[in-house]
């Protein structure tokens, strides 16, 4: 990720109604900002269950506050014409943008176990193929929305978008083993935790 010197998120870098959301319901910004995971839990001993909800009324935590913020589509989170570097390895530039999508695939593997290789590969290229388009599910929605949050808090054009997508599509066909094998989120484990 950074240096610990530089910050993960700055205001000026956000999209207006994110800008608007954060002055409304503050967070610490010196923090990781995730997207909260609706879910339930109707009894003590059950497990959590998952809450369906509008994948476009997003809530933030910092892990202390919350904030609300609804945008209108990934599409127009899109910000300027600039190409990316051609991504064989994560480009330096980009590793917040990896880092906050994949911790975001820890997070929900947390809750609900963890994902499958070929469920993250189909996710990853649903959002790059058509980054509005019709929901595949609980999981897609919620990479939806982290996926709105990197947009929202950085400026990236829809081709550095398609680029960051595709680059962890192919991470998840290249940790693939069969169609149950779930070693991209064991290799983020690795990493992150």
């Amino acid at each position: 990720m950074n240096k610990s010197s530089d910050p993960i998120f700055e205001l000026k870098d956000f999209v207006p109604s994110l800008i608007y959301a954060v002055e409304q319901e503050p967070l610490n910004l010196g923090k990781i900002i995730r997207v909260a995971v609706p879910f339930e839990k109707p009894v003590e001993s059950a497990p959590v269950m998952p809450t369906a909800g509008k994948r476009n009324s997003v809530y933030l935590t910092d892990g202390k506050d919350f904030c609300f913020w609804e945008t209108e589509s990934l599409q127009a989170l899109f910000r300027g014409d600039k190409q990316p570097p051609e991504l064989g390895a994560y480009p330096v530039a980009y590793n917040d943008s990896f880092a906050l999508l994949d911790l975001h695939v820890l997070e929900i593997s947390n809750l609900f176990g963890d994902r499958r290789d070929a469920e993250m590969k189909e996710i990853y290229s649903a959002l790059r193929r058509r980054p509005d388009g019709r929901s595949l599910g609980f999981v897609h929605d919620y990479m939806w929305q982290a996926a709105a949050l990197v947009l929202g808090t950085r400026p990236l054009s829809q081709a550095e978008f398609d680029a960051i997508m595709a680059r962890l599509e192919r991470s998840c066909r290249t940790f693939e083993r069969g169609s149950s094998s779930r070693n991209y989120v064991m290799a983020l484990r690795t990493t992150f935790e």
